[in-house]
């Protein structure tokens, strides 16, 4: 199991009861303001509007992910108090646009002193900036090194996933390491383990892993 850092691990836990804002603004490359990534926290339980949307897309975009089910907003709700809010090493932050519409999600999860899973990459509705689901990440990619001090952040996408894999291009990822999914059915639910770098998939399935070392100062 994956151990945040004690103090950065306190720093989520303080962030995620809303004691402690981390609001991230997103802007282009010239400083063009084009939205913001805010913290799901405790309160956003109590949001309707926000779990349906998560439930909703999470829905519409089953097949990108590595597990499979029918969500509905009481399952929603608590994956992220149970799961999401009572962990240390992981957060999901929302994308909203610069005209304040909820346009998607994106986060992290497996924090660990040295290395971090950026995962959670969801676009679920059209509008804002054409860039922002790409500009969320690169900026919460520089908040993970900067604040959690990682030197790696690393991704798993699928190699049939087309636009994630030039989105991660676009954001610098690198080493590419095809990996072999293997699936398992249990009442309603798929899940797709990795296995063996080089390994062949049961499935003929596979993901790539990629990711961006912190360049030293």
């Amino acid at each position: 199991m994956a151990i945040a850092p004690p103090e950065f691990g306190a720093t989520i836990e303080e962030i995620v009861q809303g004691r402690l804002p981390a609001t991230l603004a997103l802007q282009t490359p010239d400083g063009t303001p084009i939205g913001r990534l805010v913290p799901v926290t405790r309160a956003h339980l109590e949001d309707a509007f926000v779990i349906g949307k998560l439930t909703d897309w999470r829905n519409a975009n089953m097949a990108a992910f590595f597990t499979q089910f029918t969500a509905t907003p009481e399952r929603t709700r608590a994956w992220l108090d149970k799961v999401v809010l009572a962990a240390t090493n992981q957060m999901i932050f929302l994308i909203y646009a610069e005209d304040d519409q909820l346009i998607g999600h994106f986060g992290f999860k497996d924090l660990t002193e040295d290395e971090v899973l950026l995962d959670n990459a969801m676009r679920g509705e059209r509008g804002g900036h054409p860039k922002l689901l790409q500009i969320a990440g690169e900026t919460l990619i520089d908040w993970l090194f900067a604040a959690a001090k990682v030197r790696v952040v690393y991704g798993i996408v699928l190699t049939t996933n087309v636009p994630a894999i030039m989105m991660n291009r676009a954001m610098g990822f690198g080493l590419w390491d095809k990996y072999p999914l293997a699936k398992t059915e249990h009442q309603g639910e798929t899940r797709w383990a990795m296995g063996e770098k080089g390994a062949v998939s049961p499935d003929n399935v596979y993901c790539y892993r990629v990711e961006i070392v912190r360049e030293r100062a």
